[in-house]
């Protein structure tokens, strides 16, 4: 029997990563895959806007929750030049941290706290946020943990965190593609616009976003950095080259640079928060700081993705669990992983540094499953050659009816809970820009008549206000292109 190169295994599944896309119905998808300390592997599928060329491997994407990464390794260097400890509690540094709820959010809760999703501050949703009195009682993924240290690296380095992150990452990497300024992305042509297809096959650009912007570092380091491929398997090769702490041997991927990362043993291995798998393998999966890492054969792999179908945690059945376990047959290996979702897109970096390999996957647009996910199991599998082969496509068919079947319940509890026999107050009452959280709602008479919400000033994503309750008005949009459209998927 025929024996085939990792290469030639991968490059054999780049139809079912075009078919990827095209049932997930997004713009773009681009590749990466370093292996064994050289680039085995680039490639890019679809357009980077429509009716434009395909992105390639310099192409930018919103990197989302990806940026956590760089706010860990920041921190990293200011231990390393003594500025503070990873135990350090926050509150100190930032003395307009007032949280509410419970104290010792801001009094008690560390570096390592936040960084892990232990620090006691809840996940964003809508206008609602900040501490429930769980911390370090409970884990709880809060990208707005990551914003107030992002705001004391600015202290203790004197510099703006976007300077920071360019300074003293970016450029000693070569990082040259990845945006941290908003006036990168008014040079660079090469960005991927974040599409996806509506139902009757037409393709639609979604709202642009602001997160892009060295004036709001909160966000920046939340969601906002841009980057390639190109510039990401730099990083997964300076994380997998400090990790292994050998200075006199560096990856020749990182040839001709001094890798300024410092820090990176503890940053993968130190402060954890379990997080255990429900499979029936039960290898050691934990969320350390700002990457989670686990032991595979696991079903834990999908962590973090967009695919609600995939088994990592929730209330799925046993079985299914247990049946789409890549490499069950395989040894055991080491993933770090880390994972960003938006209405942007999705991103999937895994790192393995048994063998100084890592696999990027960025996607544009978000619509039905993470395409993005998806694609980095079929290069995992692949360049693995693991056993105990699991079928990828059937998974992808299956989360692509999950997602239009959760559209449907949406819009029955939708319906389910909207009265409107109550006597609806004059709108009129209610005119008039709302600010708190900082979010501003501006309500306003719609063209045409009728009433509408804008969210921020964005003309763009105006929502048209139907009442639904007593003294209650819904800005829900009631058939999914038009979810799409807007952009409310994250």
């Amino acid at each position: 029997m025929a024996s085939f190169s990792p290469f030639e295994r991968i490059q054999s599944q780049w139809p079912a990563t075009e078919e990827i896309r095209d049932k997930c119905g997004v713009g773009s998808i681009s590749i990466g895959v370093l292996h064994q300390d050289e680039v085995l592997f680039t490639g890019s599928t679809g357009s980077r806007d429509v009716d434009q060329e395909e992105p390639d491997s310099h192409t930018l994407y919103t990197l989302c929750s990806i940026c956590k990464s760089f706010v860990a390794a920041a921190v990293g260097i200011l231990v390393d030049q003594g500025k503070r400890k990873w135990t350090d509690a926050v509150g100190p540094y930032l003395a307009e941290f007032k949280a509410k709820g419970d104290s010792r959010v801001a009094t008690e809760a560390t570096f390592n706290d936040f960084l892990r999703h232990s620090g006691g501050l809840t996940n964003p949703i809508v206008t609602i946020l900040g501490p429930e009195g769980r911390f370090n009682a409970a884990w709880e993924y809060s990208s707005v943990s990551y914003g107030p240290l992002a705001l004391v690296i600015e202290r203790l380095s004197g510099r703006r965190y976007a300077d920071f992150v360019s300074e003293e990452i970016l450029k000693p990497l070569g990082m040259n593609d990845t945006a941290v300024y908003k006036s990168q992305l008014a040079s660079n042509s090469n960005l991927a616009r974040s599409y996806v297809r509506l139902s009757d096959g037409s393709w639609c650009k979604q709202p642009e976003h602001e997160w892009t912007d060295e004036l709001n570092t909160p966000i920046l380091a939340m969601f906002g950095i841009r980057s390639s491929v190109n510039d990401l398997l730099i990083w997964c090769a300076a994380t997998m080259d400090a990790y292994r702490g050998d200075p006199s041997n560096q990856l020749a991927a990182l040839s001709g640079v001094i890798n300024p990362l410092k820090e990176v043993d503890f940053i993968l291995d130190g402060y954890y928060w379990p997080r255990p798998s429900q499979d029936d393998i039960q290898n050691p999966c934990n969320y350390h700081l700002s990457w989670p890492k686990c032991i595979m054969p696991s079903s834990m792999i999908h962590w973090g993705s967009w695919n609600k179908s995939l088994p990592f945690e929730g209330d799925l059945p046993q079985e299914q669990i247990n049946s789409h376990i890549l490499g069950r047959d395989s040894p055991q290996r080491t993933l770090c992983k880390i994972t960003g979702t938006g209405f942007c897109g999705v991103g999937s970096i895994n790192v393995f540094p048994d063998t100084m390999s890592a696999i990027v996957v960025l996607s544009s647009g978000l619509n039905l499953g993470d395409p993005s996910d998806f694609t980095a199991a079929l290069i995992m599998q692949e360049l693995f050659d693991l056993k105990g082969r699991v079928e990828i496509m059937p998974l992808v068919r299956r989360e692509v009816e999950a997602c239009r079947a959760d559209w449907e319940r949406i819009m029955v509890d939708w319906r389910e809970h909207r009265n409107v026999s109550h006597l609806e107050h004059p709108l009129e009452d209610y005119i008039g820009k709302n600010e708190g959280f900082g979010i501003v709602l501006d309500v306003r008479p719609r063209q045409g008549g009728g009433w509408e919400v804008a969210f921020n000033g964005r003309e763009e994503i105006t929502q048209a206000l139907e009442h639904y309750n007593e003294n209650m008005y819904s800005y829900q949009p009631t058939n999914r292109d038009d979810w799409l459209r807007g952009g409310w998927l994250d």
